[in-house]
């Protein structure tokens, strides 16, 4: 592949093919889910740089280019993805990328990442990290809405339980919220 080519190309991390960004198969992932980056380095683990004597080096330099992120639920199951890239659940939602992105079925990535039993210490952590997006606020102010107003909703589809082990985790509850959680869900 020449250099021009690899410009006009977009890998995709699920399959380590480069892809046109003007055919329909890029418009389907992103449809389905996929997060374009602009520049892949953006979303991976920071690794720090290396020091060659008196030079500083990127050790991400080789990774300045564009690249489809598959879905969080996908890169949460697929450890060959975050060892190839070092890329992971945590960098790519520090990097920007929502919680609140639709999947393939429909669903939210946080949803999904819920349903597969993702680690509720790891879903502590991404809250942590966009507990300041809009797209939070707004998702948590109406999830403590029906908890608290609602009780017939604690055996809804966001399994309360990993979502409380969550908010109190974060330490973003009043006391009058964990205590009403506390009754609805003890």
């Amino acid at each position: 592949m020449q250099e021009s080519d690899i410009h006009r190309r977009v890998l995709n991390l699920l399959t380590g093919r480069w892809i046109s960004p003007n055919r329909k198969l890029f418009q389907k992932l992103i449809r389905e889910g996929y997060r374009y980056a602009n520049r892949l380095s953006d979303y991976l683990e920071d690794i720090g740089t290396i020091c060659v004597g008196e030079f500083e080096l990127d050790p991400l330099a080789d990774f300045y280019y564009p690249a489809l992120i598959p879905p969080l639920s996908i890169l949460a199951s697929r450890a060959d993805i975050r060892e190839e890239f070092a890329i992971s659940v945590e960098s790519v939602v520090e990097g920007g990328i929502s919680l609140f992105t639709l999947e393939k079925n429909k669903q939210s990535s946080l949803q999904n990442l819920i349903e597969m039993n993702y680690s509720n210490d790891n879903l502590t952590m991404l809250i942590g990290i966009t507990w300041d997006r809009e797209e939070t606020k707004a998702w948590r102010d109406d999830i403590l809405k029906k908890f608290l107003h609602h009780p017939d909703l604690v055996f809804s589809r966001y399994k309360p339980n990993a979502l409380y082990d969550a908010f109190t985790r974060t330490d973003v509850l009043e006391p009058e919220h964990v205590l009403a959680l506390t009754r609805l869900l003890g």
